[in-house]
This record gives structure tokens, sequence and C-alpha cells, in this order.
């Protein structure tokens, strides 16, 4: 590793950290944010009275794009779950009636004898009956979410339909989804990127090189798929917290959160430095663009601390902000190194302020490019007016809220929109939340008519999704304007279809907080 690539310590992020808590919750702090949004949503209700109708006439006159054409981009959606009930359903039958002879587990049992052991046949293949859906069940129950993964509640249809790592080398996987891709390119009306969620666990060193492969393969038999690299989508790869499943999984008193570190980051180290040794892994972090962090951020955590992960081989959950800082310095070597062969970086975009602590999104705040979720910060006033001043990206999901941890009659989506927050709109799970096969469309239209948005502030939420998105400089000039980087009002309003008297707006009141402060 080059000598010049270093990070803070644990002991100056947890400083920092502690620091950073203490100010978020002094009273006068608190106070002081809570005006200064409280003026920010006030101004942009005077500005939509004053000028409402003049971004309606303005945006009437930019021809040549609509929203339906915008560039816009999906930037939180777990790639298990990207595919609807619907076309799972179907993609299910259609294997079981053309491919009921193929052996899909270790033990030698074909697709058909699965389904008949399990006490299933062609007539079970409903979406009610697979009970993917997410319902009333799964409020405040993260566990009963994460059992909604599984059709029929049973974990091997799982592993035989969604998971790399199986008989099939993931097959029906990867065929499910190469159709959720055609999906979208075949879809010319109605232009959405996808940020597709790769899991890598750090449960063992090969799983980056089984993705890789698993990404990469041309399948042979069957029908014939390219590679699973699309123009329209980037690869995120998610991380979830599973300390305690890792320590149950490797008994040895002496394995350590350092080990499972070593699981994640070390494949990548080794494709960088030795991209001739591992052509595999290598290929697949050209088509990487970030990491996320998921998990229930409501489960019990330790205290934070400032131990070395060697240290770490309880099987208490380690604390969130301690698990985050971990995952963000490797990922900060890892760009130093990248960056000094010319190679591409990536960016840390977790799961964070869902649930749990809302300090959580201090940590976030001090590591992280923006976040998937956030809703929390409408409970941290300081927190939320740090992230409007640094515009740091939150990727909202508000029907995936609806059914977990927020009512839509109680989501602060539309208060952070409103106070120009760096917000857009994600789908997290279609398969779990979604009826249509447009899932971001759904997701654009339940929030259009469930927080009375314009059409100017549709293309707002979707010219931010692309500045989130990790997609290149070269294409989001293309897609936003060549001075998109600039500011707000030098984005291009022919291709944005946001009136610049809105763009105005923004920039303008974002520059005089930071004259404020």
């Amino acid at each position: 590793t080059p000598s010049h690539i270093t990070t803070p310590s644990i002991f100056d992020f947890m400083s920092d950290y502690n620091r950073l808590k203490q100010i978020a919750s002094d009273g006068a702090t608190r106070s002081f944010s809570f005006t200064r949004l409280q003026l920010l949503s006030s101004a942009f209700k005077t500005h939509i009275i004053a000028n409402g109708h003049v971004e309606m006439e303005a945006q009437s006159r930019l021809l040549n794009t609509d929203f339906y054409r915008l560039q816009k981009c999906d930037n939180h959606i777990h790639l298990a779950a990207a595919a609807s009930a619907k076309q799972f359903v179907d993609f299910v039958r259609e294997k079981l009636e053309v491919e009921g002879d193929t052996v899909v587990l270790e033990e030698g049992d074909t697709l058909k004898e699965v389904f008949d052991k399990a006490g299933l046949d062609a007539d079970h293949l409903t979406i009610d009956a697979f009970n993917v859906l997410a319902d009333y069940s799964v409020y405040q129950r993260f566990d009963n979410f994460n059992s909604k993964y599984s059709p029929f509640k049973l974990a091997q249809m799982r592993r035989i339909f969604l998971k790399v790592d199986n008989h099939i080398e993931g097959r029906y996987f990867a065929e499910l989804t190469k159709r959720v891709f055609d999906r979208h390119e075949k879809d010319k009306g109605h232009r959405a990127l996808t940020e597709m969620r790769l899991s890598v666990y750090g449960m063992e060193r090969h799983e980056w090189l089984q993705n890789a492969k698993w990404v990469l393969k041309n399948w042979e038999g069957g029908p014939v798929l390219s590679k699973k690299v699309s123009s329209l989508n980037k690869w995120l790869v998610q991380i979830p917290r599973l300390w305690r499943i890792y320590k149950n999984k490797h008994k040895d008193a002496a394995s350590s959160f350092h080990d499972m570190l070593e699981n994640i980051f070390t494949p990548m180290v080794e494709a960088t430095l030795h991209p001739e040794q591992n052509p595999e892994v290598a290929e697949l972090l050209k088509n990487v663009v970030g990491f996320d962090s998921v998990d229930d951020e409501g489960n019990p955590e330790a205290p934070c601390c400032t131990k070395h992960p060697k240290e770490w081989t309880t099987n208490e959950n380690p604390a969130y902000a301690w698990q985050l800082y971990y995952l963000w310095a490797n990922i900060k070597v890892i760009n130093g190194l990248r960056s000094s062969k010319g190679l591409n970086t990536f960016a840390f975009r977790p799961h964070a302020g869902e649930t749990g602590d809302v300090m959580h999104l201090a940590a976030t705040y001090m590591l992280c490019e923006s976040i998937n979720h956030g809703i929390n910060l409408d409970k941290q006033v300081s927190l939320q007016y740090l992230y409007f001043l640094d515009q740091v990206g939150l990727s909202i999901s508000p029907l995936s809220n609806n059914f977990l941890f927020r009512k839509m009659k109680d989501s602060p989506f539309s208060k952070f929109f409103r106070r120009g927050m760096n917000v857009t709109l994600s789908t997290d799970d279609p398969l779990l939340f979604h009826l249509s096969d447009d899932p971001l469309l759904e997701e654009y239209s339940v929030a259009r008519a469930s927080f009375d948005l314009s059409m100017t502030d549709m293309c707002e939420l979707a010219r931010n999704s692309i500045l989130q998105s990790g997609f290149s400089d070269a294409e989001k000039k293309e897609w936003l304007g060549k001075y998109y980087k600039r500011g707000l009002k030098h984005c291009d309003v022919l291709k944005t279809h946001i009136p610049l008297i809105r763009a105005k707006f923004r920039a303008e009141h974002l520059a005089l907080e930071h004259m404020m402060l």
C-alpha cells in the first residue's frame, strides 16, 4: 500500500463523533437549527405561492422532453428483490413447467421434487400463495420482513431462486436478473437507471470471486444470457452487519471482527494490486461504484469503543458507528490505492436513520457521501440542518417506510424536500412493496399524490437521483448539462426540465444559509 494513504484513527473518529453528538444535542444548537429549517419551509411555501404559476408556464415552454423522458435513477434497490412479485411468480411457474426435472439441490432433488415435498404444485403459484408482498405483519418487525424474501416462507426456495451460492451456481437468479435488466433496456418511454446491490457477507474469503464469476458468466444451455453488466445499471456491494452470525458460524474463540473485514477487503486489495492473478474480481470492481451497509438498526448493540477489530471476539454486536468507521477506513485506503493506479474508486452509501438510534446519522454525516432512508433526521433538527448545509444525499423509499417503520402520513419526505435537502425517491425492494412492473414510476406516482408534488418537484427529484448516483461524470454531463458541478443554477434546463427560477431559488437559499454561518 502506498505510504501516503492514511486515515484518521479510531480514537480521532470517536473523539469527533462524541463531540458532534454533544453539539447536535445542545439546546441552543437545536433551537437555532429548528428556526432555520422552519424559515426554509416558509420560504419554499412563499416561493410556490408567488411563483408556482411561473414555474408551470416556464416548464411548458421547455420542449423536447418531459418527466417520463428525463433520466432518473433508482439509487437504492436490492437485487434479490428487484423483480416484481408478478414477474417472480411467472418466472418460477415457467421453471417448474420447463425445468421440473432439473436437479437443484446438492442432495439430488429436482425442482419438481422440491415442490412435491413441500406439498406445492402449479396451482400454488400465485402472488398470494407466494407470500412475498409486505403486509401489516412486517410493521416494526424486521424479522418478519426478512422472511418475506423466502417464497412460501421456505428458505430452500430463496436459496434456489435468489442466491448465487447454490447447486446450480445461481443460474435461476441470473436469468431472473437478466429479465429485470431487459425490462429497463426495452422501456424507451421511461428512462430509468438502477444501482443494484450485490451482497458480500464476509463469512468466507471466496465470496468476491463467486460473485464476480456469477456477474460475468455467459451461461450455457437454456436461454443464452449475456454478462449481467448493463449500461443502465451500476453495482453497489452491500455488506450486511451480521457479526453475530459470523461468530456463531466460526466457533473458534479467537475469531475476530478483523477476520470478517479481511474476508471482505483482502480480495479487493489483491485484485487491485495483481489484476492478472485475479481477473474476475478485477473486472467486477470496474463495474462497482460504491458500498452499502445493511441490517436492522434497531438491533441491540454494544456501546461505542476504540477497540481494534482483532480485539472484538465476543458475540455481542459492535456499535453501528464503530462498524461503519472500519468499513469506511478500509474503503478509503482501497480508494487511495486504486486512485494511484488510475482505477475507479468507491463511494460509501449505507443504510442509516431508518430506525434505531438517531445518532447513527451523526456517524454517517462524518463518513458518507449519501445514505439510504434517513427518515429519523426529523427527530434531530441539528443533524437535519447539517445534512441540508452539506447536501448529503438521502435516497428515501416512502412505500418501504410505510410498511416497515413510518406510515405515509407521518413521512418526513415532503418536509425534507421543501426545505431543500438533497432527497430523491427509490424503491428499496420492489418484490415486497410494489404492484406494477415499473416500481420506480410507481414510487414517483404515489409520492406525487401523497405529498402534493408538482411536475417541477418531480423533475427536481429526478435530477437529485442522478447527482447522488455513481454514474460517470461524462454521463452526468450528458443528463444534467456540462456545467452541473458548478451548482444547481448551472444545470441545463433543457436536460433537467427544471425551470431556472426554481434552480435559482434552491441555490440562493443554500448560499444564504452558508453566509449565515
